[in-house]
């Protein structure tokens, strides 16, 4: 990519592990990006470069997924990956900044958004997951018998397949690859996180700027949209789940847009 800025490789120490964080480019503000469960910070890999052009962006792998440790204490809760993002900006000395995150990635954006509001500029979900407090019982018995060891790799491979239909080939490969290196525990313990989290409740503790971007053919009763209408949202056509790697450019001049609207 012409003119890339160089990405620099560090680790966060945590009282519960080490996180591994990539950082490229400077400029205010800084961007702080979260990935999906599953998954690991090179699902933005089209879009730090381009952040980078203009802004200090930072990708980091969440706790127990891609090259950060399994955490000690097996917590990966909201609350704790929430205080990791604080602690990844707290070791690279940012002050406030703003922060993106894509489906469960989205869940950990809200739980910073309820947990130091003051330290964020502005903050965009990308497909988050809505409010699952409702759900049946009986929908969640059938999930975590899914979930039991000898069923969990053929479950959750199916239910990604499943998500990845409309995805470019390179998309397809990139998040199934990330997935297979994803261990049981960290990728049950974050779905398990959501079913207690009330999204609405985090996110409107933020008073700042705020954007979803969408995939229409997944909006419904679940999506985080319906659970804050009142926050301006771009529903993307064509796209699997994750629409910042199927169609980065157009995700990419959205983000543009909302950064640009926070200097103006």
């Amino acid at each position: 990519m012409k003119g890339a800025p160089a990405t620099t490789l560090s680790w966060v120490q945590t009282p519960t592990g080490r996180l591994r964080v990539a950082q490229s480019g400077s400029g205010e503000p800084a961007v702080v990006l979260v990935h999906g469960n599953g998954g690991d910070r090179t699902h933005w890999s089209a879009v730090v470069p381009h952040m980078a052009e203009t802004h200090r962006a930072v990708a980091f792998d969440l706790r127990g997924m891609g090259e950060s440790d399994v955490p000690e204490d097996g917590n990966y809760s909201l609350e704790a990956m929430a205080e990791d993002v604080l602690r990844v900006a707290d070791a690279l000395g940012l002050g406030r900044f703003v922060l993106i995150g894509h489906s469960f990635g989205a869940s950990v954006v809200a739980a910073v958004c309820r947990r130091a509001p003051e330290r964020l500029l502005g903050a965009v979900f990308l497909d988050g997951t809505g409010d699952l407090r409702g759900v049946p019982a009986a929908a969640i018995d059938s999930w975590r018998a899914d979930m039991e060891p000898s069923r969990f790799a053929g479950t959750v491979r199916a239910w990604f397949t499943q998500l990845l239909a409309p995805a470019t080939s390179e998309t397809r490969a990139k998040v199934l690859r990330t997935l297979e290196r994803t261990p049981r525990a960290a990728y049950v313990g974050a779905m398990d996180a959501l079913l207690s989290f009330d999204p609405a409740g985090a996110i409107r503790t933020f008073l700042g700027p705020k954007a979803l971007l969408g995939v229409r053919v997944l909006d419904g009763p679940l999506a985080l949209r319906t659970c804050v209408p009142e926050v301006p949202c771009e529903l993307f056509d064509e796209v699997s789940h994750w629409l910042h790697l199927d169609q980065p450019e157009a995700v990419n001049e959205e983000l543009d847009g909302f950064l640009a609207s926070l200097k103006a």
